[in-house]
């Protein structure tokens, strides 16, 4: 399962999604009753009522926090929809051309930057040929200054709203991976666990689900004794590399000194294991270089699969009391339990090198 660990941009968009929609209800049930009680167009008031209701669904689902992105694009596109249908449809004096300076910043914020720019773009030339083609030769000529206005307003707020939004995702991609990661390893830490935990948990079905791998180096403390603490940090970072390599980075974390864990989400119990004995097998036969020294080192592994209603705390303490008992029969070896919510019998995969 790939998870999502820190989804900031999605509570931000959350946030405005929720004020424009309840705002964009409010407006257009206005100017719904305005413009049917005056015998506007039907074209403009269909839209505007569609757009009410959509708008107050949009905020109801919003609150609720059960949107997606699917409800994001029909909201920005009816009121894209809207500003093009009242340009065409009423006198550029009329003013409604003035709505579209605002749709950039309206576009990034709930669209992002990629799709953001390009719906900005596509506006833009809609809006403009819009304009061109809904006027006479005569008229034309007597709104190329506000024309000219219209346009240099509306690249300005663009370009703003491009940067802004170009340096706030890469501050945000900072700030995430500086909060999810191992200042050493570069692997995900124990808070980046607890998010992809509470995200499995509310993302979960009946066909899912979960296997614990709580792994700890043998005699790790005799590596840093020996031969220093630097010896020891490429002794982890080298690790953290080559279980990455099998368990993928989304899946890899580091908990402790020289603790990780492993998620293997959708695999059996048999496949854990396979996996969990690779690893072992991996590690034993590496040799690490550090200078002229040659280190080796084992290390041993606890498993535990998810039932429903455990807690991260749960399968962590029994993942760690498999990880204690293969220490305790002699380290480089592989144990697992069952469940965490039942008492089952636990056995373990025992090598030696």
């Amino acid at each position: 399962m790939h998870t999502h660990m820190f989804d900031n941009s999605h509570t931000l968009r959350a946030s405005v999604l929720s004020g424009v929609s309840l705002f964009v209800a409010l407006v257009s049930a206005s100017f719904f009753v305005h413009n049917l009680l005056n015998d506007k167009p039907y074209p403009v008031v269909i839209i505007e009522l569609i757009l009410s209701i959509y708008a107050s669904f949009t905020y109801l689902i919003t609150k609720k926090n059960k949107h997606k992105r699917i409800h994001i694009q029909i909201f920005v596109y009816l009121i894209v929809l809207l500003a093009v249908v009242g340009v065409y449809v009423f006198p550029f004096t009329n003013g409604t051309y003035l709505w579209t300076v605002s749709f950039p910043i309206m576009l990034y914020a709930l669209l992002g930057l990629k799709h953001g720019q390009i719906a900005s773009g596509g506006f833009f030339i809609i809006q403009l040929l819009n304009i061109y083609f809904s006027m006479s030769a005569e008229d034309f000529g007597n709104i190329i200054s506000p024309l000219g206005n219209l346009i240099c307003c509306y690249v300005t707020v663009w370009i703003i709203a491009h940067i802004y939004e170009y340096n706030r995702r890469n501050i945000e991609n900072s700030l995430t991976y500086l909060a999810s990661r191992d200042t050493l390893t570069g692997v995900h830490n124990r808070l980046s666990l607890t998010s992809s935990f509470d995200y499995f948990e509310k993302n979960k079905d009946k066909q899912t689900s979960l296997c614990l791998l709580f792994i700890d180096l043998d005699y790790f403390k005799k590596v840093n004794d020996k031969f220093g603490h630097d010896a020891g940090d490429k002794v982890l970072t080298e690790t953290a590399s080559i279980l990455g390599k099998i368990v993928g980075d989304d899946n890899l974390y580091r908990i402790g000194g020289e603790e990780f864990c492993v998620t293997l989400f959708d695999q059996g119990s048999n496949q854990a294991e396979i996996v969990a004995e690779r690893l072992r097998q991996l590690i034993s036969q590496h040799v690490f270089r550090f200078g002229d020294n040659s280190i080796q080192i084992t290390l041993s592994v606890g498993i535990c699969m998810y039932r429903e209603g455990d807690k991260l705390s749960d399968l962590l303490k029994l993942a760690d009391k498999q990880l204690y008992q293969a220490k305790k029969n002699g380290r480089n070896q592989v144990r697992f339990n069952a469940t965490a919510n039942s008492e089952v019998e636990d056995f373990a995969i025992e090598s030696t090198i």
